[in-house]
């Protein structure tokens, strides 16, 4: 009986180291994670990246996206309610992965709906017709024409010339680059102050914003 109790009391002993060395582990590779990510800060954030917000309290909300992403469209409610709450304090930046079929020709809209301050409004468009337009082995992109049509003041015509500007093919492959480089591969990939979001939640993402402005 003494035997027994010796080894149970060992494995107990074990499971906890092993369990201590795993979150100091994982900490660990947090720590590592955000200084490699801080040292290419540049990459977050560039000149002509979307961003909303007053960012009174110089905070970064950076999201890669890709617009046929199932779970971004998903997680995009969540954004917009921390956007909502929070848009004194924070800015939110938008860049691209082209990880589908059609996401280039998503991202050419959004970018060429930003020339009549329409991006929210197509982005939601987008977003909440996907399952019609981007329904698997059955891709029909075309229908986001007569969709987008139907917001109102946005001049169809000039998103048609402006969905052609090759600058657009530009900024999707240099935002692609910097997710390589970040080591950013699936969407939606999130980050705050340069801190990634380890679970996609609205209670991780409100967390991890709220430990930023109230520290």
């Amino acid at each position: 009986m003494q035997n027994k109790s010796l080894v149970l009391g060992s494995l107990v002993l074990l499971i906890v180291v092993f369990v201590g060395l795993a979150f100091f582990y994982k900490g660990n590779e947090a720590v590592k994670d955000e200084k490699e990510v801080l040292s290419k800060s540049d990459l977050l954030t560039r000149d002509y990246s979307i961003k909303f917000g007053d960012n009174k309290k110089n905070i970064s909300v950076v999201e890669f996206v890709d617009p046929e992403c199932e779970s971004c469209a998903l997680f995009h409610p969540i954004l917009r309610k921390l956007y909502k709450d929070y848009h004194e304090d924070i800015q939110l930046v938008v860049k691209y992965i082209p990880n589908h079929k059609n996401s280039k020709f998503a991202i050419k809209l959004l970018e060429a709906s930003r020339e009549q301050n329409k991006y929210e409004e197509v982005l939601s468009i987008i977003f909440e017709k996907q399952p019609l337009w981007a329904q698997h082995d059955n891709e029909k992109p075309e229908l986001l024409w007569d969709f987008l049509a139907q917001i109102d003041g946005l001049d169809m015509n000039k998103l048609k010339e402006d969905f052609k500007n090759p600058k657009i093919d530009e900024i999707i492959n240099t935002d692609k680059n910097d997710a390589q480089e970040l080591g950013v591969r699936g969407t939606p990939t999130i980050f705050v102050n340069g801190k990634r979001l380890t679970t996609l939640s609205q209670k991780d993402l409100f967390d991890l914003v709220e430990a930023e402005i109230y520290k």
